[in-house]
């Protein structure tokens, strides 16, 4: 049987991490990446649940994974944040992916998010399907700022089973987790000299939420749905009007871990 190794970049995550490394308690191998500037028990709670820690200073989320992946010699790595959980049916699907034999060298996992205590199933926020595990060696994670994503060297192939995903607990949080993702992604769009005109930063919201509410069937959602949506609206408007911002010093900007 092929070896799974479950890998997790972690920050201020205590409270949350054990439940993430019960659910995985099948896999043969459980690594935590702990961010150095963690502040909390984190490491420790990991170690007391099993799983090797490894600390590092945070690099970005996808340097942190890609060192991760070095930390294992397992034949396989399945990718897990902090604040998700494997579901036992998923568990099951890993196994019998890793020991047909096949040509695929990643699959793809269906996620859902619980937002303001409920699962929600439309807006695009379901099935959103995430590259959680690969062959290790057959890829790399790229996006030196926000959205990093697996980019796989063969065929990828689905998954059954979900990860379950405590997404957001408040609207205080929704904001103050936009607020901090805003701030990488108009990096990422400095970096790339872009910068959106006036019209854009009117219409692109507007667009944005007529997509996630009606045409994604984020309505069906009820207010959550309606909170989805505004809150995507805002995070375009937000990022675009960012990046159009002077470059703020190195010393006023703070890169976080957690995700």
């Amino acid at each position: 049987m092929p070896s799974v190794a479950v890998i997790i970049i972690a920050r201020d995550e205590a409270a949350r991490l054990p439940a993430a490394l019960d659910s995985v308690a099948w896999a043969d191998e459980r690594i935590v990446v702990v961010d150095a500037a963690t502040t909390d028990a984190t490491a420790e709670v990991a170690a007391a649940h099993g799983a090797r820690v490894v600390r590092r200073p945070f690099a970005g989320y996808a340097a942190q994974r890609n060192f991760g992946d070095t930390l294992t010699t397992c034949d396989w790595i399945f990718c897990l944040d902090a604040d998700e959980r494997a579901t036992p049916t998923l568990g099951d699907a890993v196994r019998r992916a890793v020991a047909a034999p096949n040509s695929r060298v990643a699959f793809t996992i269906r996620r859902r998010n619980r937002y303001l205590g409920r699962w929600v199933r439309y807006g695009g926020w379901y099935p959103d399907r995430q590259l959680r595990l690969y062959r290790r060696g057959a890829g790399r994670w790229r996006g030196e700022f926000l959205h990093e994503s697996f980019e796989p060297t063969g065929p990828v192939g689905r998954l059954d089973g979900e990860i379950e995903h405590d997404a957001i607990a408040s609207l205080a949080e929704h904001h103050a987790k936009m607020n901090r993702y805003t701030d990488l992604a108009a990096q990422e769009l400095r970096a790339a000299g872009r910068r959106a005109s006036l019209w854009k930063l009117l219409l692109w919201p507007a667009a944005t939420f007529f997509k996630a509410y009606i045409l994604r069937l984020g309505f069906l959602d009820g207010f959550a749905g309606l909170c989805i949506a505004r809150f995507a609206a805002h995070y375009v408007f937000l990022k675009h009007a960012k990046a159009r911002m002077p470059t703020p010093p190195a010393s006023a900007r703070r890169s976080t871990g957690d995700e």
